[in-house]
């Protein structure tokens, strides 16, 4: 009888640790922050394709950010409105490329209400000088016109964007969004 116990509270204890161990696995990252609110990002209306001699901006007539409360039943929202400080456009080849363009850093300079929606116009996501460093300047008639890595003329990159910032009572607030983009000389 005392063995049934001891093994049934080794069980117990075994599968208590088990929980607690697996109990911090989570994939919900915008919801493990200690940030009462996390930002969503929609990429409306983007050009399919950036021509790297127009001598422009890479820009997106419409971005909205919006601000998800976390805790539903928050009534009062006055100091959860998010003030975005900057966001980072990370760069990444799908089109079997390495060389990608340089991470680079824009100023955010927008305020989203607590629980509402901001809408960015012609915001850049990426510098006119970026478009005359590696690897776009491969694309460039008198660098050749193909990528070396895929002997293609265009090169194929996902932009990965975060934008960061605080709510007015002081909390670190994050947001991400993905976008295609090819990159062309015409």
């Amino acid at each position: 009888m005392k063995t049934n116990t001891t093994r049934r509270a080794l069980s117990l204890a075994a599968a208590g640790l088990l929980a607690a161990a697996l109990g911090g696995c989570n994939s919900n990252n915008q919801g493990d922050d200690a940030s009462p609110v996390f930002l969503t990002v929609n990429f409306t209306l983007l050009p399919a394709v950036k021509n790297v001699n127009d001598g422009s901006l890479l820009q997106f007539d419409t971005v909205e950010l919006k601000s998800v409360i976390k805790n539903p039943s928050v009534t009062d929202t006055r100091f959860l409105d998010t003030q975005v400080d900057d966001y980072v456009i990370e760069w990444r080849r799908i089109d079997g490329g390495v060389t990608a363009p340089a991470t680079e850093v824009f100023a955010g300079n927008v305020l989203v209400p607590g629980g509402g929606v901001s809408t960015l116009s012609n915001y850049p996501f990426l510098s006119i000088s970026a478009l005359t460093r590696s690897p776009l300047d491969k694309l460039f008639p008198y660098n050749g016109g193909i990528d070396p890595e895929t002997k293609r003329s265009e090169i194929r990159c996902e932009g990965k964007v975060t934008y960061r910032g605080h709510t007015l009572s002081g909390n670190p607030v994050r947001g991400e969004g993905v976008f295609n983009m090819t990159f062309i000389y015409r």
